[in-house]
């Protein structure tokens, strides 16, 4: 005798049975006990469910030779052959494989015909939405004014697909994902009942990784109950369904929280040599980082959290060691990763880069990377790691678009004396260049001619009237005074002048930039301002 798998030995065959859909089931025998049924139905939901079994218990309901009743008897005939799937009044319809208009037709010619023993003919049309538009127009008529003896029950985990014309035709019911504890109830009565030894921990990872459908959490318990001899623990579930072990999502946790880029590394390596899912390990990653962020929004988040008691408290105390934006970086980056893993040829190095990208945000060159080094240099500067004194913090500045990254230390408070500002005057045209090219054309020929007291004095050679006068605006003037402050340690003020046409300008070569802007506005002695300055050109 060929084995019968457990989700049909054990699929439910009264409405009680059904598990987690109470509103449906509950609405569906007040409807049966008062007499009040709907000509069509639209069972939509989750897969694994109970959909499908709803529409045959609610056949059986409608045809029980004991009447029309909330419970249907199973021992009638009638109850017998609809859960055999042998009545001739009760049509099961794949519209993936009959989808076509020829079939929807041929439904419209039969449901003329009375039912063959039983009061209801019973039409339950599985994934409803592959059908045609064609076969939807065709259905439509039908299922608006049916003979009084039919009853349609549409299937589908895609109501959005349906046309708003049969959606408004139906009595619609969601079936909601079953929660996990009622999975593990569910199981623990199935191996009670069959003999199987399987511990809580077991029985815990089978229903998480059935994602709500009761249906597959059964299934993996048959196959384990085919390929494990003796009692069946978390091992024997982890090794069938490749799933991460909870130490081996603590190791990468622990490692994120650390930096520690090599430790992740080793991880991914392990995983790839072990023959996991690279799908599957980054859902695992993404949900452990879900728990967390819930955990660390409140407390009372934790029934949202599919996990024991002891792991739920585990989980609490990893939640504190993060922010919460770190959370939800991370989030980003696993589900990115997790999306890009169905379609690359190379799922090994998207697992790597994820992880890597998670322990190393300064080595991210994406959005992600830039947010997560913002949030570790906040996190360093609230937990008061910074133990250097403010006279020795170095002064950090970003790397120009066109030249070598400057990094240099600089006291707060820098000797206020000529000789050091002119030292540093190399390095405030290179900041300048960096934040803003129109800025820096002007200021090139531009060079220190005294510091009088707060006050520091920029001379330009002969004809350089026009780039004075443009630098007194207040854009390039705050632009100038905030590189000032930031080379230089030091909050000056700026006083421009212009060289007398009798002074020589030393000769020195020009920057390809200053070239570049003159060939645009011409020589500069020639141009008088003859705009406001908030209609000249403006960089940045």
């Amino acid at each position: 005798m060929a084995h019968l798998s457990l989700y049909r030995k054990w699929r439910p065959q009264v409405f009680d049975d059904v598990v987690g859909q109470e509103p449906v089931t509950r609405t569906l025998r007040g409807a049966l006990a008062t007499g009040r049924v709907s000509h069509a139905y639209l069972f939509s939901g989750h897969r694994g469910t109970g959909k499908t079994t709803t529409a045959r218990i609610l056949a059986k309901a409608l045809n029980c030779e004991r009447g029309v009743g909330p419970d249907p008897c199973n021992v009638c005939a009638a109850c017998r052959a609809i859960s055999d799937g042998t009545s001739l009044d009760v049509i099961e319809l794949d519209a993936a494989s009959n989808r076509g208009i020829d079939e929807i037709r041929e439904i419209r010619e039969r449901v003329r015909l009375a039912p063959a023993s039983g009061r209801y003919k019973v039409y339950i049309l599985d994934e409803a939405h592959m059908l045609t538009t064609e076969a939807e127009n065709a259905l439509l008529k039908t299922l608006e004014e049916p003979p009084p003896h039919v009853v349609f029950v549409l299937v589908t985990t895609e109501p959005h697909r349906l046309p708003a014309t049969i959606l408004s035709r139906c009595q619609r019911f969601e079936f909601r994902r079953i929660p996990t504890a009622l999975i593990v109830q569910r199981l623990e009565r199935i191996a009670r009942e069959e003999g199987l030894h399987v511990s809580p921990g077991a029985l815990q990872l089978i229903a998480r990784s059935a994602d709500g459908a009761l249906r597959d959490a059964e299934s993996v318990l048959d196959q384990l109950a085919s390929s494990v001899q003796g009692p069946i623990g978390e091992q024997d579930v982890v090794r069938l369904l490749g799933l991460l072990e909870d130490e081996v999502v603590d190791t990468v946790t622990e490692a994120v929280r650390r930096s520690d880029a090599p430790a992740v590394l080793r991880v991914a390596a392990q995983l790839a040599e072990s023959g996991r899912d690279p799908r599957a390990a980054l859902r695992r990653l993404l949900l452990h980082f879900r728990d967390l962020l819930l955990l660390r929004t409140s407390p009372q988040l934790e029934d949202l959290v599919d996990a024991p008691a002891d792991r739920i408290r585990h989980l609490r105390r990893q939640a504190q060691a993060f922010q919460m934006d770190e959370l939800l970086r991370a989030i980003s980056v696993l589900a990115s990763a997790e999306a890009e893993a169905r379609w690359t040829t190379h799922p090994r190095l998207t697992v790597e880069l994820a992880l890597l990208r998670l322990a190393r945000p300064d080595a991210d060159p994406t959005l992600e990377g830039l947010w997560g080094r913002v949030l570790k240099l906040e996190r360093v500067l609230q937990e008061g790691q910074v133990s250097a004194p403010a006279a020795e913090l170095p002064s950090l500045r970003t790397q120009p678009t066109d030249g070598p990254a400057v990094q240099e230390a600089l006291p707060v408070e820098p000797p206020p004396d000529w000789e050091w500002v002119a030292s540093r005057w190399p390095r405030v045209l290179e900041e300048v260049k960096g934040k803003r090219a129109y800025t820096y054309a002007l200021l090139a020929e531009a060079k220190p001619a005294g510091l009088e007291g707060d006050q520091l004095v920029l001379e330009f050679p002969a004809g350089g009237e026009f780039a004075a006068t443009t630098l007194q605006d207040p854009r390039h003037r705050s632009l100038l005074e905030d590189v000032l402050h930031h080379v230089l340690g030091r909050r000056l003020r700026l006083r421009f002048s212009v060289a007398h046409a009798t002074q020589s300008a030393p000769d020195r070569p020009r920057d390809p930039l200053v070239e570049q802007a003159t060939q645009l506005l011409g020589p500069a002695v020639a141009f008088r301002p003859s705009v406001p300055p908030e209609t000249e050109p403006w960089e940045g």
